[in-house]
């Protein structure tokens, strides 16, 4: 939740700084020029890009890392359940068994 809260926050800025260089290169009847505020301009919607990219892939390696230990989770859950079923097997129903079963051992 950070994450996608971090990747939303840097849309604005991104937005506003899209659109100030946007509007620096269409101006009406003025030429265009490369100057340091065009290159500041250029090098903020880039490293806001970077960051967004940065955010997202962290985002999906949390995601993709929370699906393997659900899938992890899963898997305990159920070897615990078979477990769980062997033992009841094994103290409900064979107990009683093995209880009458003569064990006796026989010297030959």
């Amino acid at each position: 939740e950070f994450l996608k809260k971090s990747i939303q926050d840097k849309e604005a800025p991104m937005q506003v700084a899209q659109t100030r260089l946007d509007t620096r290169i269409r101006r009406p009847n003025v030429e265009l020029c490369r100057d340091p505020v065009q290159h500041r301009l250029v090098e903020e919607v880039s490293e806001i890009s970077e960051t967004i990219e940065s955010l997202q892939a962290k985002l999906r390696s949390a995601e993709n890392a929370l699906q393997q230990l659900l899938r992890t989770k899963a898997a305990l859950e159920q070897d615990l359940s078979i477990k769980n079923n062997s033992i009841f097997i094994d103290r409900e129903k064979c107990l009683g068994m093995r209880k009458t079963f003569p064990m006796s051992p026989r010297v030959v």
